[in-house]
């Protein structure tokens, strides 16, 4: 069995779980001397410790010493539960599911033994004075990762997970250690490390909403706020100041939210931040690669192309400054919508009515198939797989907001599809049948599965194409869909993933006179989705 399939087994024991240490060296002792070769038992074996660790009888001192050391293979084990879960579909199956729960679990343990010093520190233990500032950073940061965590598995952070994160700041201004410059070994490109520019990195994470973002892009993005999240400083009073402000409720159990002003008769617990600074870094960095600058000469990254830092940074100044525009509610249809997933292949059964077939538009049918349709008489519109694919590419029924081309939906309960980012997704409501894809994809605290969609404008039209060829073998058709010219938007094709080509040759696959033959030059790839490619083209005469 490989160390990935192990991963997320159960593994039992009938032995209770002791205390193997009692400080910070013999904690480390006992990590050098642990096993990784099954990291299920390596997990069970960090988290049974800290489970012992909450109920010992330890000084705060020793316990956050032991806490620092235990840092890192909880890191460890983090990055390799992620491999699990992080970004999968949702609903999540039952093993990325675990996974999941098993690292937020792993990380509320750690959050216990720095949550055990807060009274001691609350109290003026003298062991802890010198080191108050790091353990309330700890600690926060620990919160920062149950963010990360929740943000990777399309999850929103639990209201609880909140509080905690804001207490320990509220706790941190009122020892005055909101300011006090700390070091961290596991961050080492962290610039600026102090407990409110870790409270803010938490808190712009959750503002660049996790879960419209790729895995790689919530990485780089943390990466990214170790040095930049220092920028923001949440003030207690109002500022006077141009510009957006992120207002903070250390009462609330969410994160911040971007106002125009700040809003009136704002409580004691409300703070202010205030991102013109980093936005000015983003904006800065995104004019820069315009100019053709390196991504790694702008601290962003050496592993990171032009394109996906500037798609980032394009994001990142959005959610951190842009203020989007109100949804109209008097504009915006509250209705029931039909949802169906599986491609193009599904896209061109839900718009024609017919399943996709290659064979039959080529006109290459076997013996046994020209023997079949023999049988078939006048039923010249018969489909055999009509009824399968009926079951495989079902309409689920959603509700939620349809303004213009975005589409704010919820589900509640069981369906048959599972959802991902950027995967194309075709939408029924009682006038008419429409294409587009997932921007966002968040599992609520409810239980209820919430998706944004991007829908376009054009109407789709189903065609199958294949490419023009000079080889005597010809390629097989393949479904496409057809968007109209609107007037925002030239017409364009959508086809399967990984087939663009510039200057590329397509013609369709004419199903009778009515229908004459289209040729197509592929001029410009507009996005790349999961299973599909939107590209630009030229008609040839």
């Amino acid at each position: 069995m490989t160390k990935e399939l192990m991963l997320t087994q159960t593994q039992t024991s009938s032995e209770p779980t002791v205390l193997a240490f009692t400080d910070a060296d013999s904690c480390a002792a006992w990590l050098r001397a642990a096993s990784l070769t099954s990291i299920p038992r390596h997990y069970e074996a960090i988290l049974g410790q800290l489970k012992c660790l909450a109920e010992a009888e330890i000084s705060p001192r020793e316990r956050a010493r032991i806490a620092e050391v235990l840092r890192e293979p909880v890191m460890f084990l983090h990055t390799e539960l992620a491999r699990r879960y992080a970004g999968k579909p949702q609903p999540a199956s039952e093993r990325e599911h675990e996974a999941a729960e098993q690292a937020i679990a792993l990380w509320r343990a750690l959050w216990a033994q720095y949550s055990a010093c807060l009274k001691p520190l609350l109290e003026g233990d003298p062991q802890l004075e010198g080191v108050k500032a790091k353990v309330l950073q700890r600690g926060i940061w620990v919160g920062k990762q149950l963010i990360i965590v929740h943000g990777l598995a399309r999850r929103l952070p639990a209201p609880a997970d909140w509080q905690e994160l804001h207490a320990y700041y509220r706790l941190a201004e009122i020892l005055e250690s909101t300011g006090t410059a700390v070091s961290d070994e596991l961050v080492p490109s962290a610039i600026g490390l102090s407990c409110y520019s870790t409270y803010c990195h938490a808190l712009l994470l959750d503002l660049a909403d996790l879960c419209a973002m790729s895995v790689r892009q919530i990485e780089l993005t943390d990466r990214w706020l170790a040095m930049w999240a220092r920028k923001v400083f949440p003030y207690a009073q109002e500022r006077e100041t141009e510009g957006p402000v992120i207002v903070i409720d250390l009462d609330a159990a969410g994160g911040a939210t971007l106002f125009p002003v700040a809003p009136d008769n704002a409580g004691e617990s409300t703070r202010y931040g205030y991102p013109a600074k980093l936005v000015t870094s983003v904006r800065g960095r995104l004019k820069r690669l315009g100019s053709g600058a390196n991504p790694a000469d702008l601290q962003l990254g050496h592993d990171v192309s032009v394109e996906a830092c500037s798609a980032l940074l394009c994001h990142l100044d959005q959610r951190w400054y842009v203020l989007s525009l109100k949804r109209n509610p008097a504009a915006e249809s509250q209705s029931d919508l039909e949802l169906c997933a599986g491609g193009l292949g599904a896209a061109y059964f839900r718009i024609v009515g017919r399943t996709f077939k290659s064979q039959d538009l080529l006109g290459r049918l076997s013996y046994q198939g020209t023997q079949h349709l023999a049988t078939l008489g006048a039923l010249t519109d018969y489909d055999r797989d009509k009824d399968d694919a009926e079951k495989s590419w079902a309409w689920e029924h959603w509700h939620g907001g349809d303004e213009g081309t975005m589409a704010s939906v919820r589900r509640t309960g069981a369906g048959q599809h599972r959802w991902h980012l950027d995967q194309m997704v075709i939408v029924r409501d009682q006038d008419r049948v429409r294409c587009g894809y997932i921007t966002r994809v968040a599992l609520e605290n409810q239980g209820d599965l919430a998706v944004m969609l991007k829908l376009w404008r054009g109407a789709p039209a189903a065609i199958a194409v294949r490419p023009s060829t000079t080889m005597l073998v010809e390629e097989s058709p393949v479904p496409a869909l057809m968007l109209a010219e609107t007037p925002d938007e030239q017409a364009c094709l959508i086809q399967p993933p990984r087939t663009f080509s510039a200057g590329r040759m397509l013609h369709s696959v004419s199903s009778g006179p009515e229908r004459p033959e289209r040729r197509f030059r592929l001029t410009r790839l507009g996005q790349r989705g999961a299973d599909f490619e939107r590209v630009a083209f030229e008609e040839i005469n």
